[in-house]
């Protein structure tokens, strides 16, 4: 579905390349938003990506086509079965029910993830481009229920789908954490940067 988006690989490999001539540290947050809009519009898919940080919650840059992208680092394992990714802050919602009425709503289209092992080598950097069909994290369709502490205490709520799990971890400012398993990557692209 989101296979054409594989044509940005050798601008975006080119701009990270750029990225590791000055830098050691791994592209993520905003400079990855802006290194997918600059190859979106050098490929021709276009974006109205802007460093302003302003755009709507969970979409990072819209294409020329209208196609909704939030743009996530993450954390992939090493045998490349799981995706780590942060989401949503919902503390505003105060019920869990109030959470998954709000994460039911169609924020974007799809995710586009940029993501490095957990061990991430600087002499050797290597990325995984990865899109999710945002369609397919249905978290409130899922039997979400409490997650109690060793102590007892009550630090937020989880559910376990097939192919996904998640949680709101109330310590982080009810924020949503996923695990997405590599039967839901519409495609993943290794990307090695040669420094």
């Amino acid at each position: 579905m989101f296979d054409e988006y594989k044509n940005i690989i050798p601008e975006l490999q080119r701009r990270l390349t750029l990225h590791h001539s000055l830098y050691s540290f791994p592209s993520n947050a905003t400079l990855w938003e802006e290194h997918c809009a600059k190859s979106l519009i050098s490929c021709g898919f276009g974006s109205d990506w802007q460093p302003t940080g302003s755009h709507q919650q969970g979409v990072d840059q819209v294409t020329d086509s209208g196609l909704r992208i939030s743009n996530k680092g993450g954390k992939i394992t090493e045998d490349l079965s799981k995706l780590n990714i942060s989401g949503f802050r919902t503390t505003q919602y105060k019920t869990i029910e109030e959470k998954l009425n709000f994460l039911s709503l169609s924020h974007e289209d799809v995710i586009f993830s940029l993501a490095t092992h957990a061990n991430f080598d600087f002499r050797e950097p290597r990325y995984y481009f990865i899109a999710i069909d945002s369609d397919k994290l249905n978290y409130h369709e899922q039997n979400w229920v409490d997650n109690i502490g060793r102590n007892g205490n009550h630090m937020g709520w989880k559910c376990s789908a097939e192919q996904f799990d998640a949680q709101i971890q109330k310590s982080m400012s009810d924020q949503l954490w996923t695990n997405i398993y590599s039967e839901l990557f519409e495609f993943i692209i290794p990307i090695d940067i040669k420094i």
